[in-house]
This record gives structure tokens, C-alpha cells and sequence, in this order.
């Protein structure tokens, strides 16, 4: 399993993910080898919650 550095890459900063976080969505750019599973994990990891769905 990867290092959540290496999966989440950096946050995604535009005026359409601005207006996600009203929702409570968060985009970030990830490792292009990174699988759902891995992201999931990461950021789970990273921010302390629970991922209920992800695409």
C-alpha cells in the first residue's frame, strides 16, 4: 500500500470545487496509479473521516 503522499497529490482549486464545498465534496489530483481503494484510504487517513461513496 502506497504512503498517502504519494495518492493525494494536491487539492484541486477552481470555481466549480469552490462551490462543492457547500456539499461537502472535496477534488483533489491524485496519483495516476492510485485505485479507488487507495484514495479512499488516503483520505481517510489524511483528514480523519469516514468515506461513505466515492467515483
Amino acid at each position: 500500500m502506497k504512503d498517502f503522499r504519494e495518492v493525494l497529490l494536491a487539492p484541486v482549486v477552481s470555481e466549480k470545487s469552490y462551490g462543492l464545498l457547500d456539499e461537502n465534496k472535496y477534488t483533489f489530483l491524485v496519483a495516476p496509479d492510485a485505485n479507488k481503494t487507495e484514495i479512499k484510504i488516503a483520505v481517510e487517513k489524511v483528514f480523519g473521516v469516514k468515506v461513505h461513496t466515492f467515483w
